[in-house]
């Protein structure tokens, strides 16, 4: 949640900075809401992160005593994902990455990135990520959707881009119908 909305620079250091000040999530309270919000600032949207965190917060100490994931562990994916869904904030491409990064499951996160360079390599999506997710996904066997997601972001980021994409140094070049086409222009 903290990378919404914000630079790729920024949201680590809001991230590092709130570990600093809170080194455990149940240090996080309504007492100091104030530092909370002066600490989300730099990454935007600090009111509504701020929200959102602390009622994620209260719902997790609500329903597990403390604010952890570890009980979604023994859930299935599906559960898991509803369960996060349900919290503040939390839409699927967010529940997606808890599951995939914090969790371990085989899901496939779909941003921009990954909605960008699984379209221009052929795989069928619809023109936005939010209404392509289950589509790209049910295409990404499960096994390979980690390296797939963390491949697809960096690659969408540094050559793939979204109005100038740098196909002729791409090393998908020869397998992307976009880049191909690319080319021939």
């Amino acid at each position: 949640m903290l990378s919404t909305r914000t630079s790729d620079a920024v949201y680590p250091t809001v991230y590092r900075s709130l570990k600093k000040e809170f080194p455990k999530w149940d240090d996080v309270d309504g007492r100091r809401v104030g530092t909370f919000h002066r600490i989300l600032a730099p990454g935007g949207l600090s009111a509504l992160k701020a929200y959102q965190l602390l009622g994620i917060f209260w719902a997790l100490r609500r329903d597990f005593g403390r604010v952890t994931l570890a009980s979604l562990r023994a859930m299935a994916d599906d559960d898991a994902e509803r369960y996060l869904m349900a919290l503040p904030g939390v839409g699927k491409k967010v529940a997606k990455c808890v599951l995939m990064y914090s969790l371990d499951r085989r899901v496939l996160p779909v941003d921009v990135h990954t909605h960008r360079v699984a379209a221009r390599l052929g795989l069928k999506a619809k023109r936005r990520p939010d209404t392509s997710q289950d589509l790209i996904e049910a295409q990404v066997p499960p096994e390979l959707r980690y390296g797939f997601h963390v491949n697809a972001v960096a690659h969408g980021r540094a050559v793939c881009l979204p109005r100038k994409p740098l196909c002729g140094v791409c090393v998908l070049r020869q397998y992307c119908p976009y880049g191909k086409k690319q080319n021939k222009k």
